[in-house]
């Protein structure tokens, strides 16, 4: 009988735990120079605002103020960060994919958007990210409640 115990005892652990990893989306917060047009000294100033921003729980949440301006006008609160970059190829990674939720990219890299657009009102939500030191690719990915409404890019794929 014990052993009957232990047994759905663990299975139940394991289901609990399977499905918590599915929705457990981790950001990324070491970002890393895979740019050949980026020196290293060039990616140290770009990324300095990266990880100022954090998607969490539905949520922008603010992690450094000084380095984000929020703004509202109307319906729409937009956070700024002047010195947020996304490295190329994770650029060309979320394009890859159609089917994004917005909980699950935004908390993945919200740390290197640029600018991030809430319309409480229209309950849409707008990322932006710049993909080089000279604006040389940029991706801009909406969100309409979860799901994802549109994306587009400057650069090749």
């Amino acid at each position: 009988m014990k052993r009957i115990i232990s047994i759905i005892a663990i299975l139940a652990i394991s289901t609990v735990a399977c499905s918590n990893q599915e929705k457990d989306y981790s950001p990324i917060t070491s970002w890393k120079n895979e740019d050949v047009e980026v020196s290293k000294q060039e990616f140290v100033e770009l990324t300095k605002g990266n990880n100022a921003l954090e998607f969490k729980n539905g949520k922008v949440v603010i992690h450094d103020k000084d380095a984000v301006v929020k703004s509202n006008a109307g319906d729409v609160t937009t956070y700024f960060v002047q010195n947020a970059y996304i490295p190329i190829i994770d650029a060309k990674e979320i394009i890859k994919k159609d089917d994004w939720t917005k909980e699950e990219l935004l908390t993945k890299y919200a740390g290197a958007a640029q600018n991030i657009d809430v319309n409480a009102k229209e309950n849409t939500i707008e990322a932006f990210f710049i993909t080089g030191p000279r604006g040389y690719g940029e991706l801009r990915v909406t969100f309409d409640g979860g799901k994802l409404k549109s994306m587009t890019n400057t650069f090749q794929e």
